[in-house]
C-alpha cells in the first residue's frame, strides 16, 4: 500500500510534464486598441498579446489642440493618459470627444439642494452650438481644449463652466449671487455618436 501512496505524487508530476509547461504559466490576453481620426498616441490601433495582470502604459492626444480626447476601456470612461492592467481580453477606444447629444445634469447649491434637469446640445461640430434644457430655457455652448461652458442665453448671468471629458465644473447663477457644483451623465453615449 505504501508503494501504491508513493506513485501518485510521481504519476501527477509526469502527467503535468507531458501536458506541458503551458498550463502552468500566466495566461495571455488580448488587447485591442482602435484609435479614431484625430487621435495621436500610442499604443496604435491593432491587436496585442499581453501576459496576465501586465501593465499597459497608454497616452493619447487631439491631432487638433482644440479638442479633446476621450478614452473608453470595456466601455468605461478612463483619462487620456494612463495605464491598464490586463487580465482578461480588453478593449481600449481613443476617440475625440463630442459633447453633443442629451445629458442629464445634476446641480447642487451651496446649502446642498440639488436640483436635475435634462440639457441637449446641438451644433455643426464638436466645438460650440446651441443647447436647450427640459425646464425650457436655452443658450449656447463652447467647447476647446478640455473644458466647456453652457451659456444660458434667456437667463442672465446663468453659467456651468466644467472640464471634458468629464462633465462636471462649477455653476452661477444671477450673475455670482448664486454658484454651486455640477455634473452630468450622457444619455445612451452610443446611439448619439454626431458627427
Amino acid at each position: 500500500m505504501k508503494r501504491q501512496i508513493g506513485y501518485v505524487p510521481v504519476l501527477c508530476v509526469l502527467l503535468l510534464s507531458l501536458a506541458g509547461c503551458k498550463y502552468l504559466k500566466n495566461p495571455e490576453y488580448e488587447l485591442a486598441v482602435s484609435v479614431e481620426a484625430g487621435v495621436a498616441g500610442t499604443p496604435a490601433s491593432g491587436v496585442y498579446v499581453f501576459r496576465d495582470l501586465e501593465e499597459v502604459v497608454y497616452k493619447y492626444t487631439p491631432e487638433n489642440s482644440r479638442h479633446t480626447v476621450e478614452v473608453l476601456i470595456d466601455d468605461g470612461a478612463a483619462i487620456a493618459e494612463s495605464s491598464v492592467t490586463i487580465y482578461h481580453n480588453t478593449v481600449l477606444v481613443a476617440r475625440l470627444f463630442d459633447p453633443r447629444g442629451p445629458w442629464d445634469i445634476s446641480a447642487i447649491d451651496a446649502s446642498d439642494t440639488t436640483s436635475e434637469f435634462t440639457v441637449m446640445l446641438y451644433g455643426p461640430d464638436r466645438l460650440a452650438g446651441t443647447f436647450s434644457d427640459d425646464r425650457g430655457h436655452a443658450g449656447t455652448w463652447l467647447a476647446g481644449s478640455g473644458s466647456i461652458a453652457l451659456l444660458y442665453g434667456d437667463l442672465a448671468g446663468h453659467k456651468y463652466v466644467g472640464t471634458l471629458p468629464g462633465m462636471k465644473g462649477d455653476w452661477t447663477w444671477d450673475n455670482g449671487t448664486s454658484q454651486g457644483t455640477w455634473s452630468a451623465r450622457r444619455r445612451d453615449a452610443d446611439a448619439i455618436r454626431w458627427k
